[in-house]
């Protein structure tokens, strides 16, 4: 009731100090309802605003963008953490995607993003012996019904594909896999391995399993393709030099086909392909000769 009066005495032109007198309240309360009706009539005219916006943009757009049309319909600025807070509290806010996974998932993900190797090659694309510095990355081909993605590790001594995996799925287990074979017949501890920052390799599982086998884990710099340059040369030229691109333009080979079109490749790449600066010797007999 007070309030009402006070309301119509302060509108009739009466002075502050009158109209406490009047209604018996102090100053500061005449000033904290003062203040308070006036934000919450501020506050209406946004959420009867908000409530004019199309459906769709009321039921999907965040406080950001409706803050926009916002200040266009009102023309003033209106500030979006105001709207978010009247949204809020009228139960005018959008309907968002939920999380996949927990916040605590995010947050540890977020902090092993914070321990990641750095990038020890640094590009140093030349190593003077055999089995000391690798690179790894994956590839896909469209195959009948899918994708197959290749796997596979190369050594900078003289380019040779050392392991390699294929798979229908793009995971850990298939970096993992890829690593696990070169393992079996070559001992790993000390030798260096470099990759990207995808997901695959900044997985628990795929580190781990570098830490077992006591490799030494490097990462190019994020977004930096430049520092995976020599393996991102080998996919170019085995979908150009495989027949690959033929399948593209005249039929997709099955999964199994596609398959044993790269293993034949991998092989005449290591074995049959000379190169001029290897002394036109093959991949594989600069190694066992020069060794």
């Amino acid at each position: 009731m007070q309030v009402h009066i006070t309301k119509d005495l302060h509108k009739r032109k009466f002075q502050v100090k009158k109209i406490c007198e009047i209604t018996g309240i102090a100053r500061s309360v005449y000033y904290s309802n003062k203040d308070n009706t006036t934000k919450h009539e501020k506050d209406m005219i946004i959420c009867e605003a908000i409530k004019k916006l199309p459906k769709k943009i009321q039921q999907t757009a965040g406080a950001k963008p409706k803050s926009k049309l916002l200040s266009v319909m009102l023309d003033r600025p209106i500030n979006h953490k105001r709207v978010e807070r009247i949204a809020k509290k009228y139960g005018l806010q959008a309907k968002i995607r939920r999380r996949k996974h927990p916040k605590e998932y995010y947050k540890q993900k977020k902090e092993e993003r914070k321990n990641l190797p750095s990038n020890i090659l640094n590009r140093e694309f030349v190593a003077t012996t055999f089995l000391r510095k690798l690179v790894t990355d994956i590839s896909y081909f469209r195959v009948k019904g899918g994708w197959l993605y290749l796997s596979p590790i190369l050594d900078l001594y003289n380019r040779e594909i050392v392991a390699y995996a294929c798979s229908r799925h793009v995971d850990a287990q298939l970096a993992v896999d890829t690593v696990t074979h070169r393992a079996e017949k070559y001992s790993l501890e000390g030798v260096l391995l470099h990759s990207d920052q995808g997901a695959t390799y900044t997985s628990h599982a795929y580190r781990e399993k570098l830490t077992e086998l006591g490799m030494i884990q490097s990462m190019s710099r994020r977004g930096n393709c430049w520092d995976n340059a020599c393996i991102e040369n080998f996919f170019g030229t085995i979908k150009c030099e495989s027949g690959y691109y033929g399948t593209l333009e005249n039929g997709l080979l099955t999964y199994k086909q596609m398959e044993e079109l790269i293993s034949k490749y991998i092989e005449f790449f290591n074995n049959e392909r000379i190169q001029k600066k290897l002394g036109w010797k093959s991949l594989v007999d600069f190694r066992t000769q020069v060794a």
